[in-house]
């Protein structure tokens, strides 16, 4: 019983290990979905702003606006739409890895409370035959004593 108490100890250990690995990964990958969201949130303003300009140029200066200068803002805004596409899809790919992880991480939680508990039963067990040997024993000292004295 000793041996299954120390095997279910250190397997015990191990997978609190990797639970711990799995949970600073997933914290991790939170961080970089936050920052991801940070940078999605300024470049979307930036392309708000982005455009806010050009309208405000071509209002302005709707005479002295060249054909150079209009591809350039349709370039521009052209990039951000595309940066912008590709930190969506990076922030998606992103929430699936972390919704992943933290599956991952809930089962290894949970085979962590089941090694618990085993290690909990087998604990009690173990209590519960040495107290029934010590009674034993004490009855036994208890019977000679008392055998010896009918004698």
């Amino acid at each position: 019983m000793d041996a299954k108490i120390k095997a279910c100890g250190k397997l015990q250990q191990v997978e609190e290990k990797r639970r711990d690995r799995v949970g600073q990964q997933l914290e991790s990958m939170r961080q970089r979905h936050a920052h991801l969201e940070g940078k999605l949130g300024q470049l979307s303003d930036l392309k708000t702003h982005a455009n806010q300009s050009a309208t405000l140029q071509t209002a302005t200066q709707q005479a002295t606006f060249n054909s150079a200068a209009l591809m350039n803002l349709s370039r521009v805004d052209q990039m951000l739409q595309k940066l912008l596409v590709h930190c969506e899809h990076e922030q998606a790919v992103l929430q699936a890895q972390c919704s992943s992880v933290q599956k991952e991480l809930e089962q290894r939680h949970a085979r962590v409370q089941g090694l618990e508990k085993a290690l909990d039963r087998w604990k009690a067990k173990q209590r519960y035959e040495k107290a029934r040997k010590e009674q034993r024993l004490l009855e036994e000292m208890i019977n000679a004593r008392l055998k010896r004295r009918a004698v």
